[in-house]
């Protein structure tokens, strides 16, 4: 009898301790990204908040693999916590005077709320298609709507739709694409037919700037159907993250070479004092970039994007 008690109660502290192991591992698995301090499921996303000291961060799911979709210290707006939102200003080195610009995929707001710091007469129409979103980027990461700078609950695709159908059609000098993320690609937002509709609302000298990931198959196929549209693409290559930026200038929109983007970029330094440097923007473009060979357009009835995410590129771009 005794010995089964003792016995017993050595299987209650190992079980006691495993549990607290688990805890901790869970954590520590969270990659320090604080307390959860508001969780809750939309209809396309389990949304997840995290705050450590000043710094909240944005999670679609809280699986550890899952990328960070926002991260924001609120004791400094200014500062850029993750390395693509910087990566979006490339735009800026063919368009440096922006009157307007579309952003679709709103996140934490980083990318509006800081281009509408620097640009404070630029018109801003940014597209998400979750309304649980705007509100926690408002509550949670510094993000305000004004009358320049506005959010509309929609599908980007539709929304460009609407656009075009306008008399006459807006016109965009920066579209910025970053509706996506690691783990779910919204497929009807990277076809060639799309593409061809942001086309139709892009000004002359406008400039189409697409937040992807390198590492996988899909980038080719995405840069290849950039170049099918528009004739014309080059790549700015994250140096800390898998980020990369597929640029395609308009028509009237110049192809830069290194030396023309840092020229570009000390310009844009000197008059907007940004609190990142865009001469290290200007240094990630990758002029001689391309995508593989044997990499497919994508289309509406062609998009196997899925697939494709999950395979790892076969080259180095």
């Amino acid at each position: 009898m005794k010995n089964r008690m003792r016995k017993t109660a050595v299987i209650l502290i190992f079980c006691v301790a495993a549990f607290w192991q688990l805890l901790f591992v869970g954590v520590v698995a969270a990659g320090g990204l604080g307390r959860l301090i508001h969780e809750r499921n939309s209809l396309y996303h389990r949304i997840c908040v995290y705050q450590q000291g000043s710094v909240a961060t944005l999670q679609f799911g809280r699986r550890s693999p899952v990328q960070m979709q926002s991260q924001v210290d609120l004791s400094n707006l200014r500062q850029h916590m993750l390395e693509y939102t910087t990566l979006t200003f490339c735009g800026l080195l063919y368009n440096p005077e922006p009157q307007r610009m579309l952003v679709v995929g709103l996140g934490g707001g980083v990318i509006p709320r800081e281009m509408h710091h620097y640009f404070p007469a630029l018109e801003i129409d940014v597209v998400e298609i979750d309304p649980q979103i705007p509100p926690i980027a408002t509550q949670f990461f510094g993000f305000r709507e004004d009358d320049r700078l506005r959010v509309h609950i929609a599908d980007g695709r539709m929304f460009i739709k609407k656009q075009l159908r306008s008399d006459p059609a807006p016109k965009y000098d920066l579209v910025i694409l970053d509706a996506f993320n690691s783990d779910y690609i919204p497929f009807h937002l990277m076809t060639k037919e799309f593409l061809e509709e942001v086309k139709g609302v892009l000004a002359e000298d406008g400039v189409v700037i697409a937040n992807v990931f390198y590492y996988n198959r899909l980038f080719d196929a995405e840069f290849k159907t950039f170049l099918a549209v528009f004739g014309r693409c080059q790549m700015f290559l994250g140096d800390y993250s898998t980020n990369a930026m597929l640029v395609a200038p308009g028509p009237s929109a110049p192809t830069l070479t290194v030396k023309e983007a840092m020229g570009q970029a000390e310009v844009l330094q000197r008059k907007h004092i940004f609190a990142f440097d865009m001469l290290t923007v200007a240094r990630q473009l990758q002029p001689n970039a391309s995508p593989d060979s044997r990499a497919k357009v994508l289309t509406d009835d062609r998009a196997p994007v899925d697939w494709l995410r999950t395979q790892e590129t076969r080259k180095s771009p």
